[in-house]
């Protein structure tokens, strides 16, 4: 199997680079974005195994990115995580309603982050075999 592509969305250079230091021994390929607008471009570009996405973004926030993604059909079984402070629970049915895969709140734990993504990806049929 191809290591899994992750496209990330976060406007913040602190968090994208936690983010990138929390992921560094997983294999993955890692895709950032500075926000939803750059990140939905990359999506339709890559087609990422999965997303991870922070929920508030200036342009085009993860909810709106959600759902542009949702309703392309080349896109919409692409497994999406919402990265957010929010831990309102009102948040985390919005997030399910605009398609979210699973829910890391901030400030999170690196085994968390990537038990979130190991989950989003064990249930996805979308990941590409090694090339040969």
């Amino acid at each position: 199997m191809a290591p899994a592509r992750i496209v990330i969305c976060e406007d913040d250079p602190v968090i994208q680079k936690l983010l990138q230091v929390s992921l560094r021994d997983t294999g993955y390929v890692l895709l950032m974005a500075q926000d939803g607008v750059d990140g939905l471009a990359l999506i339709e570009r890559e087609q990422p195994d999965a997303i991870l996405t922070d929920v508030a973004m200036p342009r085009m926030d993860g909810l709106q990115l959600a759902d542009a993604v949702r309703s392309a059909p080349e896109l919409a079984d692409i497994p999406i995580v919402f990265l957010t402070a929010s831990v309102q629970r009102i948040h985390f049915d919005e997030a399910g309603r605009h398609g979210a895969t699973a829910y890391v709140t901030k400030p999170f734990r690196a085994a968390d982050l990537r038990a979130a993504l190991e989950w989003v990806l064990a249930r996805t049929h979308r990941r590409r075999p090694a090339a040969e």
